[in-house]
């Protein structure tokens, strides 16, 4: 009985496309694919309809051909579906127990606290180049962040959670579909992680069970800069550590307004804590992050959040 859903996010994916394709038909247990097009103009939409001739489990969003961004397209299917879904970007390679693996982490973890409780599912990464050469086998590694450093406090400054990895029970499921249609949500996976982190939990697998392509049109990717130059990268371009930072604040009032009274007590004051900061003196500011760990993992966007909020 298959009983989880993947999405699939297709938008001008014609170079990886057909790859993920293969591996997403290797994976060791079934599953409902869930694709949807979000306005491609090169030939992705095409593939689609090739690769579901030849699969029986491929259904298409109800919004295909629609232009909703990333985040708008995930959450819109994420009302499309019931039941565990896993994201999948279109430009990746999946292992083949990539799905199996998270399933058996999401059971202990909902054996553990519950199957009512919002739980989210994420793992290690492979970071690959464009042409699928290896990088580095840990993603982590790669970014020397910490998989742990994922409390509500963490993820308000820095999202510590990489959307094609993920998976998500139901209860989480719902709770995030209900907001498919708001504008402020920046990234899809960030929010998740949020809102998981809010109301339930989050759940590491210590193993790479993606090939994470690193390419041109990554809307987001892993850092290809090592200590010194994102150092030297932060010295030269003020302006935009200062609007990296504003965007932090943005998203937890954007989240607190989606959620407002439905969040738990301890979430809501984590995050009105955190909206309080900018509103005090400068000198006051870098104790109350410290002291409240609303700190961003790498040292240099650290160093610049603590001088530049």
């Amino acid at each position: 009985m298959v009983n989880v859903s993947v999405l699939l996010a297709v938008y001008n994916g014609l170079p990886y496309l057909p790859e993920q394709l293969q591996s997403l038909s290797r994976q060791t247990v079934p599953f409902r694919l869930l694709v949807q097009d979000d306005g491609s103009t090169d030939s992705s939409a095409d593939v689609l309809k090739d690769f579901a001739g030849s699969q029986p489990n491929v259904v298409f969003g109800a919004n295909q051909g629609q232009h909703l961004g990333a985040p708008g397209n995930f959450l819109s299917m994420l009302q499309q579906t019931r039941g565990p879904a896993a994201l999948c970007d279109q430009d990746d390679i999946w292992m083949p127990d990539r799905l199996e693996t998270c399933l058996e982490a999401l059971s202990r973890a909902e054996a553990q606290w519950g199957s009512d409780t919002p739980i989210l599912v994420h793992s290690d990464l492979r970071v690959v180049s464009e042409d699928g050469s290896p990088i580095h086998e840990s993603f982590f590694g790669h970014q020397k962040w910490n998989p742990e450093a994922a409390s509500l406090q963490n993820l308000l400054v820095q999202n510590n959670v990489t959307g094609c990895s993920v998976l998500i029970n139901e209860p989480l499921r719902q709770l995030a579909s209900r907001h498919a249609k708001n504008s402020g949500i920046f990234m899809h996976d960030w929010f998740l992680a949020q809102t998981a982190a809010a109301f339930g939990h989050i759940v590491f697998v210590p193993r790479p069970l993606v090939s994470y392509r690193q390419h041109g049109d990554n809307a987001v990717g892993a850092s290809t800069s090592g200590i010194p130059g994102r150092v030297l990268k932060a010295l030269t371009m003020p302006e935009k550590a200062k609007k990296r930072i504003l965007l932090n604040y943005t998203q937890a009032q954007s989240f607190l307004a989606y959620y407002g009274n439905a969040l738990p007590d301890e979430a809501k004051n984590v995050v009105n804590r955190f909206l309080e900061i900018p509103r005090q003196p400068k000198w006051r500011r870098p104790g109350l992050l410290m002291r409240g760990n609303y700190l961003m993992q790498d040292p240099v966007l650290r160093l610049g959040q603590l001088l530049l909020t």
